[in-house]
């Protein structure tokens, strides 16, 4: 018995390990969109070493996140918007080219170095997430949180030409 546990046991890890494998392989493509003030778009950033540089700057541990709490007040200079592929469904060619989706937006002040980061901003809002009195949530203040960052990232995230080639 303890043998055809172990032998079910090395055949899970190495069916995990052969799904794992095969995902890094079809990792999926993203870019970079770069907005002013307004919400006019200035850059896309599609380039792979600058697309590196962006995802070193913006990749915090969720440690250094925090709810956001009122950001009404914040002078927002540039959004970042993280676009990514879709996820390719069962049945579809893996060589066609894929519709990307916005996955996350992310602010950055005029001032100060607290980014303010929305995940998943064209989310509808969820209707009964409340059993009780069946009202409709607005999921985006539960998907906006706030991430300090250093100075020294606050101000390359501030000179958005830096990352077109």
């Amino acid at each position: 018995m303890k043998r055809m546990l172990a032998l079910l046991l090395c055949g899970a890890v190495l069916l995990l390990a052969a799904c794992g494998a095969r995902e890094e392989e079809a990792e999926k493509g993203h870019y970079y969109e770069i907005s002013d003030h307004d919400g006019a778009a200035l850059y896309t950033v599609t380039d792979g070493e600058m697309l590196d540089l962006l995802d070193d700057l913006l990749g915090t541990p969720a440690e250094d996140m925090e709810h956001a709490g009122d950001t009404e007040d914040l002078e927002v200079m540039y959004t970042y918007s993280y676009w990514q592929e879709k996820t390719l469904l069962a049945g579809e060619d893996p060589e066609t080219d894929r519709e990307y989706e916005e996955l996350m937006r992310i602010q950055v002040p005029a001032e100060g170095e607290t980014l303010v980061i929305q995940v998943l901003p064209n989310a509808d809002a969820l209707e009964g997430l409340n059993w009780l009195t069946r009202e409709t949530v607005d999921i985006g203040e539960l998907l906006t949180s706030t991430m300090t960052v250093s100075p020294e990232t606050a101000e390359a995230l501030r000179t958005p030409e830096s990352f077109i080639k």
